[in-house]
């Protein structure tokens, strides 16, 4: 697969705004206590970036199709940039949850174009670029915790482990600015209709994907503390298996998926999710507990670039509008489901909460049998002479 600069750029890209969306987890703390915030406005900051990138997935093919891809990729980096220096600046609540909705509202362009170009570069091999792409975004989410801690231990507080992530987004922007961005060959409007049935059922599947990856994301400090019994600061190292096993699961994914069917592949990441959880909740040792964490990391890293790669190729040649609304399916996933789980805790304890993990993946392999029933039923009539 032969990887141009605008496929360099996708990459990277992507991994700086995975990298400050990240590192919202690391100094949100810190910031709670220099603003003298409430748990209540700390939990706005998160909610402002996903009611921005709910906005791109409503509106952000118009932008694509308006001004170009290149454009677009640009405002989104550019968007990220203000919005993390502006995070830095802020000097009371309301400055740093606008500082937090720039960034989701304009930083989300760049997942919602970089899907769509990843696509029209490489054809067939539309699989391996995008789980490429998810690898080098978990590269960056890794970078983030340790950028922040080797800033705090400087004594430098937790702001230039954020102008760091603005210096790699305007860095990028320069490097790759006549990098070759290819727009889609017909325009969406061309194209006619609305997108397929298939896509929309793909697109169900990735709010579940999402989901999961989230909902383990976020609570597995919390569940290796309270339910594994580890000690609270041992348990949030401990979390990082998870972000581990994801960047060893894409980079390998990203060779296996070269000779493997796709479809095939997503089956054996579902069994392998479930194995991973399985062992997870069931441990009743730490040691267990954070390997069943791991193989649980495993399983979940391709379930997310698979999703993309199906729902990319059910939706032809409305590729830009059906990548803008990825943003929409992430949005309402990262802003519900972890909250959700959370809520199931105060009712039931966090041990039972988590069944809701299982149960999304049971709805995972529902969404992705009927997306893949919808999409052979839509090639069959045009196979018919």
């Amino acid at each position: 697969m032969r990887r141009d600069l605008a496929t360099w750029y996708s990459y990277l890209a992507l991994g700086f705004f995975t990298y400050l969306l990240t590192i919202q987890g690391n100094i949100l703390p810190f910031l709670k206590v220099e603003l003298d915030l409430s748990y209540r406005v700390v939990s706005l900051h998160a909610s402002a970036i996903a009611a921005g990138m709910i906005a791109v997935g409503l509106f952000g093919d118009r932008v694509v199709r308006r001004y170009g891809r290149r454009v677009a990729l640009a405002l989104g980096a550019a968007g990220a940039v203000s919005g993390a220096i502006l995070l830095c600046t802020a000097p009371s609540a309301w400055a740093s949850i606008a500082s937090c909705a720039l960034i989701g509202a304009l930083g989300a362009l760049i997942p919602a174009v970089v899907p769509a170009l990843l696509a029209d570069l490489h054809g067939a091999r539309r699989h391996v670029a995008i789980t490429e792409a998810s690898a080098a975004s978990y590269a960056f989410a890794i970078m983030a915790p340790l950028m922040t801690s080797l800033s705090i231990a400087l004594v430098a507080g937790w702001r230039p482990a954020v102008l760091t992530g603005a210096l790699l987004g305007v860095l990028i922007l320069v490097a790759f600015r006549r990098a070759p961005i290819v727009d889609a060959v017909r325009n969406d409007a061309s194209a006619g209709g609305g997108l397929p049935a298939a896509y929309w059922a793909y697109w169900c599947l990735l709010v579940t994907v999402i989901s999961i990856e989230f909902c383990i994301l976020l609570w597995a400090p919390e569940f290796l503390g309270k339910v594994a019994g580890m000690q609270q600061a041992h348990a949030a190292s401990a979390a990082a298996a998870f972000a581990l096993a994801m960047l060893v699961g894409r980079i390998a994914g990203s060779g296996v998926v070269r000779y493997a069917r796709p479809q095939h592949l997503f089956g054996v990441a579902l069994v392998v999710t479930a194995l991973g959880f399985l062992v997870y909740w069931g441990a009743s040792r730490p040691a267990w507990a954070i390997a069943g964490l791991f193989v649980l990391g495993l399983g979940v890293a391709l379930l997310y670039p698979l999703t993309l790669g199906f729902a990319i190729g059910a939706a032809g040649e409305r590729a830009d509008t059906a990548s803008a609304r990825f943003m929409l399916a992430a949005g309402l996933a990262i802003a519900s489901m972890p909250v959700v789980l959370g809520a199931l805790a105060d009712e039931v304890g966090l041990h039972m909460a988590h069944l809701m993990v299982p149960a999304l993946v049971a709805l995972a392999l529902v969404c992705f049998v009927v997306a893949q029933a919808l999409e052979r039923s839509a090639i069959a009539p045009a196979r018919c002479p």
